[in-house]
């Protein structure tokens, strides 16, 4: 017989929303939310146990952040938690669970078995979190999560949330515990959220795009035109692309040279790692690049940008990367070890990489990162879990501290996802909610991040689809976001700024 523990929950804080929830994994943003803490010892062996708890929404999403006592994978494994939600607030409609007599559940969202039990008008409906527009947070396991929940979500015509008075617990039906019932009043707060303009605000910054195009996106003749709009919208200095595997650089340069021409004879440079599916396009010259395995670099491909020695001190150097997919936790530590082994190559002298120091670098692409936390722990941190095969690690920006993990907003929405479990051409999505899989991850001592987003034209005003050139459908060139961050890259001082820097010594 399960022993059932009686959970006391106790508000920390009590004052009401005053800024915009972010759905990208960082909790900071909820340091003014009400939030309850289980003091109980529950002592529970198998499954979950709840910590914390919190609610609140804006004029669009409802918002839900709960923490655990051990790190769980909220997509995966065998945990079987599940959010129930009272949408009108009346126990007597829709499921009333055994444990709890005081709650009607008309939505029931299984975060592990990812789909929804919808059970209004009629009981024990499935819908996919697409069909209520589901986001949750991080990617990767965790001991905290945010979820943003449509408010506006409509399913066969019937509005989903019909009442501003829901109703809220979470349980764990492996351990049994469970949050307390939260009554929310989604009338509360009416924030809306900003839209990004994506015109770049200065000429000197160097805008970024990695683009997973899927599956030699380039050579299909049906989603090429979507991302040729997406990649002319974007206007990048540099682009990064992945699954172009049997895509040719003359394919892509063709295409760039055609829908952003330069002013250059030359048009456009890329280069193709050999016998991958990665392509740097840049309108500055590469220096140099490392294709090979035998650098050291497991499905990552560096490369150096020769950046106009007129306007900048430095050079820069791009890591154009796509990881491992799926449950290959093995694979992508061994490739995140691998990266955090040649950054520290590439910041002292010999080896098979030698940069100036203070050169600025990034790592971007689709990552994948939907598995292990320590991952993405060791690109950041340089923590290297493999020594023997990679080193001891060590800090990674040139002050040895951490990388920085530049979000790349919605456009258009307070969501970080860059993926859908959506596949071109096909009108029934997979069951994975949208996530984070594609990052850029830079060297913030010597570079600064002006602006980063992602576009998702599916949720773009028609307004702004026009301004740019775009259609409601082109996003849907591929199953990845375009994702895109200006950087302000160390200038190089004019003879004017230096004779003027004198004068203020003198």
């Amino acid at each position: 017989m399960r022993k059932i523990f009686l959970i006391i929950l106790i508000p920390l804080v009590n004052n009401s929303q005053n800024n915009q929830i972010y759905i990208d994994g960082m909790f900071e943003d909820w340091n003014n939310i009400t939030s309850y803490i289980d003091e109980d010892e529950d002592n529970i062996e198998n499954g979950i146990d709840f910590i914390k708890f919190a609610v609140t929404n804006d004029s669009k999403y409802l918002y839900i952040k709960f923490e655990t006592s051990s790190e769980i994978d909220l997509s995966d494994g065998t945990d079987n938690i599940e959010l129930m939600i009272d949408t009108d607030n009346n126990s007597a409609t829709g499921w009333q669970p055994s444990l709890n007599n005081n709650i009607g559940v008309e939505l029931g969202i299984m975060f592990n078995q990812r789909f929804v039990w919808y059970n209004e008008p009629d009981p024990d409906l499935q819908l996919s979190f697409y069909d209520i527009g589901i986001y949750p947070a991080p990617t990767v396991t965790s001991k905290t999560f945010e979820i943003a929940i449509n408010l506006e979500a409509i399913y066969n015509e019937i509005a989903l949330f019909p009442q501003s008075e829901i109703k809220l617990q979470i349980i764990d039906w492996n351990s049994l515990d469970k949050t307390v019932e939260i009554i929310y009043n989604t009338n509360e707060n009416n924030i809306n959220y900003n839209p990004i303009n994506i015109t770049k605000e200065s000429e000197n910054l160097i805008r970024l795009t990695a683009y997973n195009t899927l599956s030699n996106g380039f050579n299909n003749e049906n989603r090429l035109p979507k991302i040729k709009n997406t990649i002319q919208a974007l206007n990048a200095d540099i682009f990064a692309f992945s699954e172009c595997a049997n895509t040719s650089e003359e394919t892509v340069k063709s295409i760039l040279d055609e829908i952003i021409p330069l002013e250059l004879i030359t048009g456009w440079f890329l280069v193709k790692k050999e016998n991958d599916d990665l392509i740097l396009a840049s309108k500055y010259p590469i220096i140099e690049h490392w294709p090979n395995e035998s650098n050291g670099i497991n499905s990552m491909h560096p490369c150096l940008i020769d950046l106009p020695d007129n306007i900048y001190a430095k050079d820069l150097l791009v890591i154009n990367a796509h990881m491992s997919c799926c449950d290959n936790d093995s694979n992508r530590q061994n490739q995140a070890d691998d990266f955090v082994n040649f950054i520290l190559d590439a910041k002292n002298t010999g080896g098979e990489i030698t940069l100036e120091p203070e050169t600025p670098f990034i790592l971007c692409g689709d990552l994948n990162l939907v598995g292990l936390s320590q991952q993405l722990t060791t690109i950041i941190s340089g923590e290297i879990i493999d020594t023997n095969t990679y080193g001891a690690g060590g800090g990674m920006n040139w002050l040895n501290n951490n990388l920085k993990d530049q979000i790349c907003w919605n456009t258009e929405l307070p969501l970080s996802y860059t993926w859908r479990d959506l596949y071109p051409g096909e009108d029934v999505p997979g069951s994975y909610p949208p996530g984070r899989l594609d990052f850029i991850i830079f060297s913030d001592d010597v570079m600064t991040a002006n602006k980063s987003f992602s576009i998702d034209t599916e949720f773009m005003s028609q307004e702004n689809l026009n301004s740019y050139d775009l259609n409601y459908d082109d996003s849907s060139g591929s199953d990845h976001l375009a994702i895109t961050t200006d950087f302000e890259i160390p200038l190089k001082l004019s003879i004017d700024s230096i004779q003027k820097t004198k004068k203020i010594i003198k």
